[in-house]
C-alpha cells in the first residue's frame, strides 16, 4: 500500500497496465501515463520515471483473521467478490522490507520454522510475525519506550493470535501489535511497511538484497 503523491495539485490515480516488467505486472497513473512497479513503488518509465511512492503499513491476510481483529470493518462488496480464504501456506511468497536502503526478504518457508523472527535491519531491532494458517506475515519495530523487547509463545487464543514478551510477560495481539494485558497493556508496536510478493519477483527486483534464514 502506498500514499498517493500530488501531481499539479491533485493526487495521482492508478490502474493496472496489463504489461509486465521484470516478470511482474505494473501499474500506470492516469495523469502522466507513467509506469510504476507495484512491488517497489518506483516509476520505471514515463514523465515521472525515478519517482518513488511512500509506502504505508498494511496487512495481507484472510478475511476471517481481519474480521476477528476488526469486527466493525466496512467492506465494499462487488458482485464477483469471493469470501474464500487464500491457500493456508504460500511456499513461494516472501515478506520484503526496504529500510533505509537495506533490503531483506523473509521467505515464508523460513518463517514457518521461526514464526517470531527478531532481525536487525538498518540497525533497527524488528519483529516479523508469521501466522501460518492465514499465510500472513507482518513486521514491527520492537522497541517500546526505549526498551527493546523479545517475543515468544505465539498461539491462537479464540479467534485472535497472541504472543508474549519475555521482558514483562505482557500479552500482545500478534496481528495488530497491541499489548492486551500485563504491565505494558495499551502500548503498541510500531508497524513497518512491508510487501508480500512472489519470491522469484522479489529476487529479480532486488538482486542484491539479503534473504533471511531461520538459522
Amino acid at each position: 500500500m502506498y500514499a498517493r503523491p500530488l501531481h499539479e495539485g491533485k493526487p495521482l490515480t492508478f490502474a493496472v497496465s496489463g504489461m509486465l516488467w521484470k516478470s511482474s505486472l505494473i501499474m500506470f497513473d492516469r495523469e502522466t501515463r507513467s509506469l510504476w512497479s507495484h512491488i517497489t513503488g518506483k516509476a520505471v518509465a514515463g514523465p515521472l520515471k525515478g519517482m518513488r511512492l511512500t509506502p504505508v503499513p498494511a496487512v495481507h491476510t484472510t478475511w476471517g483473521l481481519w474480521r476477528a481483529n476488526y469486527p466493525d470493518t466496512v467492506v465494499l462488496e462487488k458482485a464477483r467478490w469471493s469470501r474464500r480464504s487464500p491457500h493456508p501456506f504460500e511456499p513461494d511468497h516472501v515478506l520484503g522490507l526496504v529500510l533505509e536502503g537495506e533490503v531483506v526478504g523473509f521467505p515464508f518457508p523460513e518463517l514457518k520454522q521461526a514464526p517470531l523472527a527478531h532481525p536487525a535491519v538498518a540497525g533497527e531491532p524488528l519483529l516479523v510475525v508469521y501466522i501460518e494458517p492465514a499465510a500472513t506475515a507482518v513486521a514491527f519495530r520492537r522497541e517500546v519506550s526505549g526498551r527493546v523487547l523479545s517475543f515468544h509463545r505465539l498461539a491462537r487464543k479464540g479467534e485472535v493470535w497472541q504472543m508474549e514478551d519475555r521482558e514483562t510477560g505482557s500479552a500482545w495481539n500478534a496481528l495488530t501489535g497491541e499489548a492486551l494485558a500485563g504491565p505494558l497493556a495499551g502500548a503498541g508496536l510500531a508497524p513497518v511497511p512491508a510487501t508480500q510478493a512472489y519470491l522469484s519477483n522479489w529476487r529479480e527486483l532486488y538482486p542484491g538484497g539479503r534473504m533471511w534464514r531461520a538459522d
